[in-house]
């Protein structure tokens, strides 16, 4: 999902194990190498090459969620520019944080989609970089009645801290066909 940039509800084919079996991936870097396209595509090739993953990008029509400007207008600050920064983290009690810095809302509907049970698609038509800070509890996470009452659903956050909604509809959505893969062998 990272190095193609998309939520889980983007991928299609490929055998049963793809969906269950979990690996480990140890690779180093060079670490003058800042730029993420330039990371995600070696994490691209290493794939190719250790699971002779091969992909193809087409668009379907699937249920989605479509990311709007709320009735009140967008809650957002305007970034001067310069590099991107996303800091993604889950609290004890299952609450997500995301910061980010200078990022487009293409980027912000790619990233809110690796939280969500259904793509994003990108429809503020606000354009430029924003820097803002969202946070909200995940209906799955478990709660006990003695937790702080400042949980809120991503369909109340996102209207609350940045005057932007969720809409729930078929979309076309870009998704990854997996032609290939293998199991890789043993190191």
């Amino acid at each position: 999902m990272g190095a193609y940039a998309v939520g889980p509800h983007q991928i299609f084919g490929g055998p049963d194990w793809v969906y269950s079996d979990r690996y480990d991936i140890m690779a180093k870097a060079d670490p003058s190498i800042n730029d993420d396209d330039v990371f995600m595509a070696m994490l691209q090739l290493l794939l190719a090459d250790r699971f002779k993953l091969a992909i193809h990008r087409e668009t379907k029509t699937i249920p989605a969620y479509v990311l709007e400007v709320d009735k009140k207008g967008p809650k957002l600050e305007k970034a001067e520019g310069g590099d991107s920064v996303t800091n993604t983290s889950t609290g004890n009690n299952g609450q997500v944080n995301i910061v980010l810095k200078n990022t487009d809302m293409d980027s912000f509907a790619e990233i809110l989609a690796r939280k969500m049970d259904f793509p994003v698609v990108n429809n503020t038509e606000l354009k430029g970089v924003f820097n803002f800070t969202l946070h909200w509890t995940p209906d799955s996470s478990a709660r006990s009645s003695d937790e702080a009452t400042d949980d809120v659903s991503i369909f109340t956050a996102l209207p609350e801290q940045l005057g932007l909604r969720l809409r729930s509809a078929k979309a076309p959505v870009q998704v990854l066909v997996i032609d290939h893969v293998e199991r890789p062998s043993e190191n």
